[in-house]
């Protein structure tokens, strides 16, 4: 989900949640599941795969689900307007 993604994005994506963004990373920096290197957070397309597939089965309902990963998961949430 955040594969590649600069820190300050991350940040940016979840301004609006209550979690501690900087604390969360280095957890995850310290439990080697992913690394951050020159400010951009790397890790591996298993855990990658993983991830996506948590946030997939939150729902069968895309719209109701935390975060839209599949490209054509978003397109159908702004299309039908259910988001």
């Amino acid at each position: 989900l955040f594969n590649g993604v600069k820190v300050n994005g991350i940040k940016e994506l979840l301004a609006n949640s209550e979690l501690d963004i900087d604390v969360g990373l280095q957890n995850l920096v310290d439990k080697s599941l992913l690394h951050v290197r020159e400010d951009t957070v790397n890790m591996h397309r298993l855990l990658e795969k993983l991830g996506k597939e948590i946030v997939r089965r939150q729902s069968n309902e895309p719209a109701e689900r935390e975060f839209l990963v599949d490209p054509e998961d978003i397109c159908n949430v702004l299309e039908d307007n259910t988001g």
